[in-house]
């Protein structure tokens, strides 16, 4: 692949033509934020091969990222300068940003994602935050040393944060760990940046972390911000009343302390089959696919766990699952206690985030299950004895009726609320037709397939 040169004079002139013509023809745009180290080659160096390049291979990387700022921002001051232009570090190589920040005009505002490069310990996994999280809560060392950087030359700075949905789950409208998201926004208040942009096609729908988020965060005025707790009671109290808003507190919090086991790292959110959860199909041989970013798992279990191992993969999944459920058991008996005390629109906003608890719960207990089964299911190809091959039939046998079960349960949410299962720029990861076919899917593998492969009989069978 190749890019415009942007060390080529007549390039970043272009470039600042075509930012001041934006500028001018759409005078209320508030500004732009650049992604160049990543996704799209928008400069030689954009990818980290910018030495294959006569003229940018003399330069260094952070000159040139810095020159194609200038040159944006020289459009900007061009077209009148009302509009403002946010540089964003994803990608940036550690070892060129503090010298990106110190070439960078005046003007721009600095912007980093706040929960890089946190290290976790999970299922006694040592690793670190590379990704959005919203089981992992920030500012981590990296936005906080760039931010420091940033200050230093009198820019304004900005966290890069998702707190609606994250790829640790983005078929629910949100996820409900928003005792997490309270406390992420109460510390970047404390960090002292400047602003937030809060998210990208997931994470959008109005929720409570939302809502948290505008309560907590550095974006609410001077003195305003409420402290975590009170901005919870106050969210869960205009959602749901007053006499259920402790109730929804405790659930936030449980399912925040859950979701703080999820075992984190870029290959599980992007490979695991959190996103279709009971969708996903269930084989009897081995498919030998590899998973897809967050679209077709198939049964790639050593891609979804990442550097988990399985045990330890399944595990964490498991933990996650049973505080969702949980917390759903225990606000659904409070809300039955207490449904006298509600209005009829808080008892529907309040039956509304027990669908969202119950769902999320629902993918991440099927996300265990389809894992506890691939992993069965090479078992029992192994298998030597009678004994063991008994032992594990049962097993695998217990998780196809449990899959039947959750593929039920979410097609019946499914039917009556229309958010669960669609992200914007994936738009449905399945539909009720989608759960009906998991359930035949079972149906046929405990009937047709299971007997024979605890048996050892055709093992090499469609």
């Amino acid at each position: 692949y190749a890019t415009l040169c942007t060390s080529i004079p007549a390039v970043r002139d272009y470039l600042t033509a075509a930012t001041a013509t934006i500028c001018r023809k759409v005078p209320d745009l508030a500004g732009f934020f650049t992604i160049s180290g990543s996704e799209n080659m928008t400069h030689c160096w954009s990818h980290g091969g910018g030495a294959g390049c006569p003229r940018c291979g003399q330069r260094k990387a952070s000159e040139v990222i810095a020159e194609l700022h200038a040159a944006l921002h020289a459009g900007i001051r061009l077209a009148g300068g009302r509009q403002r232009l946010i540089a964003w570090d994803w990608g940036w190589q550690d070892a060129w940003v503090e010298d990106i920040i110190a070439r960078l005009p005046a003007e721009v505002m600095f912007m980093s994602v706040s929960e890089w490069s946190i290290p976790i310990s999970r299922g006694g996994v040592n690793t670190e935050v590379g990704e959005y999280s919203i089981s992992t809560v920030g500012p981590g060392p990296r936005a906080t040393r760039h931010w420091e950087w940033a200050r230093r030359r009198g820019l304004k700075t900005l966290a890069k944060v998702q707190c609606g949905n994250t790829w640790e789950l983005s078929a629910v409208p949100y996820i409900p760990a928003v005792a997490n998201v309270a406390r992420h926004a109460a510390n970047l208040s404390a960090a002292g940046v400047d602003g937030v942009m809060l998210g990208w096609t997931l994470g959008g729908y109005p929720s409570p972390n939302l809502e948290v988020m505008a309560r907590t965060s550095p974006a609410v005025p001077t003195g305003a911000a409420e402290r975590p707790e009170a901005s919870l009671q106050r969210v869960a109290t205009e959602r749901v009343g007053p006499a259920l808003a402790p109730a929804l507190v405790r659930a936030w919090t449980t399912l925040s302390t859950a979701f703080s086991e999820f075992p984190y790292h870029g290959g599980v959110v992007y490979n695991a089959p959190m996103q279709l959860g009971p969708a996903n199909l269930l084989w009897g041989e081995p498919t030998g696919y590899r998973a897809t970013m967050v679209g077709f798992p198939y049964d790639d279990l050593d891609g979804w766990r990442a550097v988990y191992p399985a045990e330890a993969f399944i595990g964490q999944l498991e933990k996650v699952a049973s505080g969702f459920e949980r917390a759903h058991t225990e606000l659904a008996a409070t809300l039955q206690k207490q449904k006298a005390q509600l209005t009829s629109d808080q008892a529907r906003a309040a039956a509304r985030e027990l669908t969202v608890i119950e769902a999320a719960g629902v993918h991440f207990r099927s996300t265990a299950n389809q894992a506890r089964f691939v992993r069965a299911r090479q078992q029992l190809r192994e298998a030597k004895t009678t004994t063991d091959r008994a032992a594990l039939g049962a097993e695998l046998e217990r998780l196809l009726r449990q899959e039947i079960d959750l593929a039920r349960r979410l097609c019946g949410i499914q039917g009556r609320d229309s958010r669960i299962g669609f992200e914007a720029s994936n738009q449905y990861y399945y539909v009720p037709v989608d759960l009906a076919e998991k359930v035949v899917n079972c149906q046929d593998l405990l009937t047709r397939w299971l007997p024979r492969a605890v048996n050892g009989e055709g093992r090499n069978a469609e």
